[in-house]
């Protein structure tokens, strides 16, 4: 099973260099990339929703959402939201640094 991609990672992307497809392309979704890449990140408009999207993932998880609105190229949910610690289930979990155990 193949590592899941760091959310917080694809988000700087798609905003610093989005327009050219960066996010996309971290993501493996190189097909979307290249034409995004082309196309100016659809002249700014698919740039903003994706981003937009992004930023609302990372929120939505951070909140305690499991399963994201962004996935992967094979489709699989992304890891890590917008602050060191998550809430789930009404306590506050580390996420960040979480080793997973």
């Amino acid at each position: 099973m193949p590592q899941q991609k760091n959310r917080l990672l694809a988000l700087v992307l798609g905003e610093f260099l989005g327009i050219f497809g960066a996010d996309r392309f971290y993501l493996g979704k190189w097909k979307s990339g290249i034409v995004k890449a082309l196309t100016l990140g659809g002249l700014g408009v698919w740039w903003f929703i994706d981003n937009a999207l992004m930023l609302l993932d990372a929120f939505l998880f951070s909140l305690g959402k499991d399963s994201g609105i962004v996935k992967d190229a094979n489709g699989q949910d992304l890891r890590y939201g917008l602050s060191l610690c998550r809430l789930k289930n009404g306590r506050l979990q580390r996420d960040w640094f979480d080793t997973g155990a």
